[in-house]
């Protein structure tokens, strides 16, 4: 009797250890597949810290990137950790380009990003020009003003140094912490080396990727890598003289490299229910700034005509995409591509006068 007691006591535990296997050999196929998904739908380099200044941090070097959560896009980091596919062939930099997502082209494909469109239209020119883009997420104009010196010394471009900016009316506590040099730390990864570790695992990332937006909407933060701070677009006394100091800062900055300054905008675009695609900031405002450049020595391009031109006409959006909201979000292909030709046209009609 006690031998049958044991026997089946045995059989149980077999049975319950054979169940708690299958669930883990389940969890473990599971999250294998999920992360194969996630290879091509949400995998971004991970953030390493920059090291020289130029950016608050880049992404891993030589690595591959696929995005499928806002458009579809792929493409391979270069050795700086930055988006540049294009061939450089030995060119120099002409060309610094800053920016944020915007400008690092997050959501297109590599071929598809401003700065590779720009390399491509020099070529056709005949032109030994080369384009470099240090564009990070999350870096707006005031982080990039105070990385701007670093970003000149390292990369020495020949001839402009091209800044991206969402806002024109320029907040005055944002533009005192810019030109002091003390923007709020953007850390590389969550400080947790296990964690860093887990976070190389393309599903693990969008987990992560969810919990920080979950965050920011607790903490009531907007998503500065889309854009900067639209609402604040009116210019007043104090944004004024703060725009008025940066601009003054970025000539001053860019003449002793021995470089042009450019700001080029991109609009906050909103398209309404009646059909209509509006600015954030009104004509008013952006003469202001133009006005501004212009007493600093700053070539502007504004890509706002272009982007009303291009709906009017041809009915297409620069933002958004088919598998998000349309005409809301980050540039998509088309929006690059006006993106280059108004940096392109800019530059152009400077050098022509």
């Amino acid at each position: 009797m006690a031998g049958r007691t044991s026997e089946k006591g045995n059989t149980t535990g077999k049975t319950i250890f054979c169940f708690i296997g299958k669930v883990i050999g389940a969890g473990i196929t599971a999250f294998a597949i999920l992360a194969l998904f996630c290879v091509f739908y949400y995998n971004p380099p991970v953030h390493e810290p920059c090291g020289n200044g130029v950016t608050s941090y880049v992404r891993q070097a030589d690595t591959f990137w696929a995005r499928g959560t806002e458009g579809f896009a792929m493409g391979t980091t270069d050795d700086n950790g930055y988006n540049n596919s294009y061939p450089a062939e030995g060119r120099k930099t002409a060309i610094l380009m800053m920016g944020s997502s915007q400008t690092e082209g997050l959501y297109v494909n590599e071929d598809d990003c401003v700065s590779y469109l720009l390399n491509e239209k020099y070529a056709e020119d005949g032109s030994s020009r080369y384009v470099y883009n240090v564009g990070m997420s999350a870096h707006t104009i005031y982080r990039n003003i105070s990385n701007l010196e670093n970003a000149l010394k390292v990369y020495q471009p020949a001839e402009y140094v091209a800044l991206e900016t969402g806002t024109l009316a320029m907040n005055p506590v944002e533009a005192a912490q810019a030109l002091n040099h003390e923007m709020p730390d953007l850390t590389a990864g969550s400080g947790i080396p296990a964690l860093e570790a887990l976070e190389k695992n393309p599903y693990i990332k969008l987990l992560y990727q969810q919990y920080k937006n979950l965050q920011s909407q607790n903490n009531g933060e907007t998503d500065v890598t889309i854009t900067e701070n639209a609402g604040y677009d009116v210019f007043g006394d104090d944004t004024y003289a703060a725009t008025e100091e940066l601009l003054s800062y970025i000539s001053r900055t860019a003449e002793e490299a021995d470089v042009q300054a450019v700001i080029y905008y991109i609009p906050d675009m909103t398209l309404t229910e009646d059909g209509s695609y509006e600015c954030s900031a009104s004509v008013d405002t952006r003469d202001t700034f133009a006005e501004l450049c212009g007493k600093y020595n700053i070539i502007f391009a504004d890509m706002t005509d272009s982007v009303e031109e291009a709906y009017v006409k041809e009915h297409i959006v620069a933002s958004g995409f088919d598998n998000t909201t349309v005409g809301y979000g980050h540039l998509n292909a088309y929006g690059h591509e006006l993106l280059a030709q108004c940096i392109y046209d800019a530059i152009g009609e400077e050098e022509q006068r």
